[in-house]
């Protein structure tokens, strides 16, 4: 039981990390769609560079559609990977091209240094460490080839004046700059809500441990009461692992008042789930009761559902501990 109830508590702290972690993305997300929204129409304002305003446009609704979809398409561990791995590579780009438009005059090569401190909010970096070293790598590459090479084949900017790049250079490293603080903002809101997990987690951990020394001590005052010996709870324990027809039969002997008692809970109960009752009350966990019973575990966990609904058990409840005290 122990170990079954470790894993669900994992599972949902699992869900938990990702379903607050989707939050900061989206977050982040807003952020994005704001910034290249100001870009776009600061560049119309003010130098009239229709081409650029349009490709900043789309690059904003495109984050506009990430912010209003991400619940759905980051819903899997493997699309939201993905999908961050592609906004990444994306910020690349737009940041490579725009420096090489820019004739690398406006210092929209700043925002490499912004993309390398958000590397810590976008991964994890002891499980996807040569991933971070990947796109570490990538954004060195591009910072390195974007000041050696002038990639003529590439538009550059009319509508820059020389007076002009002092202003957007000016522009762009107090934006790069606030860059930095939302960077280092979402990765402390990012540790924050690790830490916070993590405590939950231990949290859990202790309270199910406290469970399992009650169910112990309730199992321990229940042999005493019926005046078993090791040898009757040896033998009822293997006819159990074994699947034997005579469980039943050895278990009533054993916990006389046991099955009376719990269909007068609900006498509609079935012999399979008086059956299942009997391995529970025997303490053993959902994993257990599956290699007895030649069952699925998730086949078990439904059956337990179904007998926690007849036996009208809260959800807060354990049903183990509710069997163990019948």
């Amino acid at each position: 039981m122990r170990e079954f109830s470790l894993k669900t508590g994992n599972n949902q702290v699992d869900e938990n990390i990702e379903s607050n972690y989707l939050k900061l993305i989206n977050k982040y997300l807003l952020f994005l769609f704001l910034s290249f929204l100001f870009y776009s129409v600061f560049i119309l304002l003010f130098f009239q560079d229709v081409m650029v305003f349009i490709s900043l446009l789309i690059i904003t609704m495109f984050w506009l559609l990430i912010f209003i979809m991400n619940k759905k398409i980051f819903k899997l561990d493997k699309i939201l990977r993905t999908g961050i791995i592609f906004i990444y590579l994306l910020l690349i780009s737009v940041v490579s091209f725009f420096h090489i438009y820019t004739n690398k005059n406006a210092g929209v090569d700043y925002f490499y240094f912004s993309l390398l401190f958000a590397l810590p909010f976008f991964f994890n970096y002891r499980k996807d460490f040569t991933l971070i070293l990947t796109m570490a790598t990538i954004i060195i590459i591009c910072l390195v080839a974007c000041l050696y090479f002038d990639f003529n084949f590439l538009p550059k900017s009319r509508f820059l004046k020389e007076d002009d790049y002092k202003t957007v250079k000016l522009i762009n490293i107090l934006y790069s700059f606030i860059t930095f603080i939302m960077d280092i903002f979402f990765i402390s809101q990012k540790d924050g809500l690790i830490h916070s997990l993590v405590k939950d987690t231990e949290i859990k951990n202790n309270t199910i441990e406290d469970l399992v020394k009650s169910n112990s001590e309730l199992m321990k005052q229940q042999i005493i009461l019926n005046n078993l010996t090791d040898d009757n709870i040896s033998e009822i324990t293997s006819l159990a692992e074994n699947d034997s027809p005579l469980f039943i039969e050895t278990f009533q002997l054993c916990f006389p008042d046991f099955i009376p008692n719990l269909l007068i809970i609900n006498s509609k109960l079935i012999s399979s789930e008086i059956h299942l009752c009997a391995l529970m009350r025997l303490n053993f966990d959902t994993k257990k009761i599956a290699s007895c019973t030649n069952s699925s575990v998730r086949a078990v966990e439904s059956r337990k559902y179904r007998i926690r609904k007849k036996l009208n058990i809260h959800p807060d409840d354990n049903i183990n501990n509710f069997i163990l005290k019948i």
